[in-house]
């Protein structure tokens, strides 16, 4: 990923914060949830419970990303692509996330969880491109 997009992210996306993300609807509209985030190398993290947005994006992978800041009008938006999945290595980026979001016991209590499709995925956005405002 863009060093400068990662920079910018860290700036003001704690890994407990929420972000609003958005896939392309059934009906060729937005459909909008609050997600939690992680950053990794392959791309922006996203656990994924719902299926709507699993559905969305077996149609469609194309997503949107606001991150933004607290009381000011600071934000990053990303597009891209986002690729589910639920192998080994999927796991092992969702546990990360999950214990750098909330912490090692309560990482404990949920540790067994597996992703899988009928629960939750691990959802990978590769950002096609990206918007910065007012962060410096």
């Amino acid at each position: 990923m863009d060093e400068k997009l990662i920079q910018a992210i860290n700036k003001i996306h704690e890994p407990d914060g929420w972000v609003h993300f958005s896939t392309i609807g059934p009906d060729g509209g937005p459909h909008v949830t609050p997600l939690m985030m992680g950053i990794h190398e392959e791309g922006l993290l996203f656990s994924f419970t719902g299926k709507q947005k699993k559905r969305n994006l077996e149609r469609d992978p194309r997503a949107c990303v606001s991150i933004s800041k607290p009381v000011t009008f600071g934000h990053v938006i990303v597009w891209g692509s986002v690729e589910i999945r639920h192998d080994e290595k999927a796991q092992e980026m969702w546990n990360e996330m999950i214990r750098t979001a909330f912490g090692e016991e309560r990482f404990k209590q949920i540790y067994r969880r597996k992703l899988s499709i009928e629960q939750t995925s691990l959802g990978i956005l590769s950002p096609s491109h990206y918007r910065i405002y007012d962060l410096d």
